[in-house]
């Protein structure tokens, strides 16, 4: 299946890998820092809404810590993970994407196969979710060092390696370009 139709495809809800939400999850992030990710990292506003994701130096792969945004469809994700079977708040230490009692889950393996094998995906990896978010964040015309730093890379050439040109995005950059052009262009004497 080619990566347009699987991406397409991933981006329903329907898609979920043991606990993960991966349409709700954050695509861009690494697998391991989205399975290290605890409680005690969400920081909320002054109404308990989360906002930010803080991962530590010592959880990301370039030794960093970084900030990230929480968009709405993860702030509901992580509302209804918030508490255990029971009904009680997970603490600090737990992980948002652990079991049901927040207890960390070390692979996604198993239920990633089974997950694509049911949906009809084959040839679909992980890791191909953070190439197309970088994509599609690129294509809603954030800036390529944004995108660099939702991804988390320490150079933007990584970044750069990351990315593909959609035909859609290259006529738009087409348009953009011609747009300025004649607004710059001098403009003619009218014939007489």
């Amino acid at each position: 299946m080619r990566l347009e139709k699987r991406s397409a495809y991933c981006s329903t809800p329907a898609i979920i890998c043991g606990r993960l939400s991966l349409r709700h999850s954050r695509p861009g992030d690494r697998l391991g820092e989205l399975l290290s990710l605890q409680w005690s990292q969400i920081r909320r506003d002054e109404i308990g809404d989360a906002r930010w994701i803080v991962l530590p130096a010592s959880k990301t792969k370039t030794h960093e810590e970084r900030v990230i945004p929480v968009s709405s469809d993860l702030r509901a994700v992580l509302e209804m993970r918030r508490t255990d079977p029971k009904g009680d708040q997970l603490p600090p230490a737990a992980y948002v994407f652990g079991n049901e009692v927040g207890d960390p889950v070390r692979s996604v393996k198993t239920a990633w196969r089974n997950t694509c094998r049911r949906a009809g995906i084959s040839d679909l990896h992980f890791y191909d979710l953070r190439r197309e978010f970088a994509c599609r964040l690129l294509e809603s015309s954030a800036d390529l060092h944004d995108v660099r730093d939702f991804l988390g890379h320490a150079n933007i050439a990584t970044t750069s390696r990351y990315l593909r040109s959609r035909p859609g995005r290259l006529a738009r950059a087409l348009e953009r370009l011609e747009e300025d052009k004649f607004a710059q262009s001098p403009q003619r004497p009218e014939a007489r």
